[in-house]
C-alpha cells in the first residue's frame, strides 16, 4: 500500500457469512466485558461506598490499585492470544468473570472487594477486550477497521442499556443480587453464544493457531517487517504514541466513575444523568462505524490527530455549563472519541508493527489502557478529596487532549514511514 495514495476500501458485500459470524462473536465478547467496565462498576459506586464506609478518594484509590494490579498481570497473560484459539481463551475469561461476579455478590470485607475489583478488571476490561480486538485485528486485513468497529458495538450496546437498568435494578433488588444475576447471564447465555460463534481455526505447529485469511487467498501470512514485543519495547515511536491513546480511558472513565460527585456539584439528578447514556452510545456507534470505513480507506495512522479533539470539547462543556442540555452534548462528544478509539487505535498497531505478534504487542497497549482507566478515577478522586471538584479539573484534561492531538500531528511522517515498512 502506498502511504500517499491509499486504495479504495472494498464493499461490505464481499464479507462472507463466516466472517460476519466471527464479527458477531467479537461483538458478543465486547458486550460480555461489561461487568469489568467502569460504566458497569460505577453504578455501584454509592452502594459500595456506603456498604464499606469509603470516601470518594478511598474508593477511587482502591479501584486504581485493583486496576493497576490487573494491568500488570495482563502484560504477561496477553501473550496467550497468540498461542490459543480465540474461542477457548474467551470462554475461560468469561468463566473467570462469572466467578468473580459471584465473589463480588458475597464480598463482606474491603480486602475481598479490592480482590474482586482486580479480577473484574482483568477478566472483563482487560483480557476479554484484548482477545476480542486481537482476534479482529489478526483475522481481517482489508476489512480490519470495519471489523473492529462492528465488534466494538458490544461496548456500545452495554453502555446504552446497562447504566439505567443497573440504577433501577440496584434500587429494586439490592446490589448483591444484581451481581449474582450478572453471573447467571454470563453462564447461561453468553458462554453458549460464544461457543457457537467462535468456531476454532485449524491448529498449527506447536499449538499456535494457524489463521486462515478471511479476505481470501489462503493463510494469512505476515508481510514486510513484523515486530516482536521486545523490539517494540525498544522503539521510541511506541512511547510517543502511548500518552495520547491513554487519554480516552483515563478521562472518559473518570467522568463516569465519579458520576455521583459530578451530578452533585452540577446540581443534576443522577437518574436523569444515567438516562442520558443512550446519547453516548448512539454517538459511539455512529462514529465507530464511520471511523472503521475511514481506517480501511486512509489508514488508522492518518486519523490519530483527530481522535482526542471531541473529548477536549466534552471536558470544556462539563467544566463550563450547567443546564440540562449540556449533559447529552457532553455525552455525544465523549462518544465521538470513544467510537473512533476502537477502530483507529485498534488497527494502528497492526499497521505499524504487523500481525505476526499482534497479541503480544496489543497486550502492552491493553495493559497501558487498563492502567490509564485506573489512574484517571484515582487521581480525580484524590483531587476531589483535597477540594478540587471535577468541574475545575476538566480544563486540565481538555489541555491534555489538545496537546496529544498536536503530538500526533507531528508524528505523521514517522508513522507513514513505519506503515511503509509493514506493507
Amino acid at each position: 500500500m502506498s502511504v500517499l495514495a491509499p486504495p479504495k476500501s472494498p464493499p461490505l458485500s464481499e464479507l462472507t457469512g463466516r466472517q460476519w459470524q466471527w464479527i458477531a462473536g467479537g461483538a458478543m465478547m465486547t458486550l460480555a466485558t461489561m461487568p469489568g467496565q467502569t460504566n458497569f462498576i460505577a453504578q455501584f459506586n454509592t452502594a459500595l461506598r456506603t456498604e464499606f464506609g469509603l470516601s470518594h478518594g478511598q474508593f477511587g484509590g482502591f479501584y486504581t490499585l485493583a486496576t493497576l494490579a490487573s494491568a500488570s498481570v495482563l502484560v504477561f497473560a496477553g501473550i496467550l492470544a497468540d498461542k490459543f484459539p480465540a474461542r477457548r481463551l474467551a470462554i475461560i475469561c468469561m468463566l473467570g468473570l462469572a466467578a468473580t461476579a459471584l465473589i463480588m455478590a458475597g464480598a463482606g470485607h474491603v480486602a475481598i472487594l479490592v480482590l474482586a475489583l482486580a479480577m473484574l478488571r482483568f477478566f472483563g476490561q482487560g483480557m476479554l477486550s484484548h482477545v476480542a480486538m486481537t482476534t479482529m485485528s489478526r483475522w481481517f486485513n482489508r476489512f480490519r477497521g470495519r471489523a473492529l468497529s462492528f465488534a466494538g458495538l458490544g461496548f456500545t450496546l452495554g453502555d446504552a442499556v446497562l447504566p439505567f437498568v443497573l440504577t433501577v435494578s440496584i434500587l429494586t433488588f439490592g446490589w448483591r443480587n444484581v451481581w449474582a444475576g450478572a453471573a447467571a447471564v454470563l453462564m447461561g447465555l453468553v458462554v453458549p453464544a460464544i461457543w457457537f460463534l467462535l468456531r476454532d481455526p485449524p491448529e498449527g505447529r506447536k499449538g499456535r493457531p494457524v489463521i486462515p485469511n478471511p479476505d481470501g487467498g489462503g493463510m494469512l501470512e505476515p508481510t514486510g517487517l513484523q515486530w516482536t514485543r521486545s523490539r517494540v519495547l525498544r522503539d521510541p515511536l511506541f512511547y510517543f504514541l502511548l500518552p495520547g491513546i491513554m487519554a480516552p480511558p483515563a478521562i472518559g472513565t473518570l467522568y463516569i466513575f465519579h458520576q455521583a460527585h459530578l451530578t452533585e456539584v452540577k446540581g443534576w439528578d443522577l437518574t436523569v444523568f444515567t438516562a442520558m447514556f443512550p446519547f453516548l452510545s448512539l454517538s459511539v456507534a455512529v462514529s465507530s462505524i464511520f471511523a472503521g470505513f475511514l481506517v480501511d480507506r486512509f489508514g488508522a495512522w492518518r486519523l490519530m490527530p483527530f481522535v482526542l479533539l471531541p473529548l477536549a470539547v466534552a471536558s470544556l462543556i462539563l467544566g463550563t455549563f450547567a443546564p440540562i442540555w449540556s449533559m447529552p452534548v457532553a455525552f455525544v462528544c465523549i462518544g465521538l472519541t470513544q467510537g473512533m478509539t476502537n477502530p483507529v487505535v485498534g488497527a494502528l498497531w497492526a499497521e505499524i508493527y504487523g500481525t505476526a505478534h499482534i497479541g503480544a504487542v496489543r497486550s502492552l497497549v491493553t495493559a497501558a489502557l487498563v492502567a490509564a482507566s485506573a489512574l484517571g478515577p484515582g487521581i480525580a478522586g484524590y483531587l476531589i478529596d483535597t477540594g478540587a471538584p471535577i468541574t475545575v479539573q476538566t480544563f486540565g484534561y481538555a489541555a491534555y487532549c489538545v496537546l496529544g492531538s498536536m503530538l500526533y500531528l507531528g508524528l505523521q511522517a514517522a508513522m507513514s514511514r513505519r506503515v511503509a515498512t509493514i506493507d
